[in-house]
């Protein structure tokens, strides 16, 4: 995969296991769940990418801060990059684990989360 960010609904998943790979799509953390998804249409997807990097939640509250009063903490799109992993449980396309990068965009502004 290039050093270039690909769009989500693009890449074959199972195809990329154990390797590391840096993609644009939308960050959906609800209660216990974190995934990804391709659309800000699509919050309810089953063409979900689940992201297992612990603390995160804590690391966007530092530099953002969460929704209020919406359906999920946040629903924002980012620039990920981590090693894709097969996903824990069936809905799930895949993982994303050893996150070494997390930019997030909201309103007009740029919060590098993970550098």
């Amino acid at each position: 995969m290039s050093d270039g960010f690909e769009k989500f609904s693009c890449i074959d998943f199972p195809a990329l296991y154990g390797s590391v790979v840096s993609l644009r799509a939308f960050l959906v953390v609800r209660g216990r769940e974190c995934f990804l998804v391709d659309s800000r249409d699509h919050q309810f997807s089953d063409l979900r990418v689940e992201v297992s990097s612990p603390g995160l939640e804590r690391l966007l509250d530092e530099a953002v801060g969460g929704w209020v009063g919406g359906v999920a903490s946040y629903f924002d799109e980012i620039l990920i990059s981590g090693v894709v992993r097969e996903g824990t449980t069936r809905r799930d396309l895949a993982s994303i684990a050893e996150v070494s990068r997390l930019t997030l965009f909201r309103d007009e502004l740029v919060f590098e989360v993970i550098v």
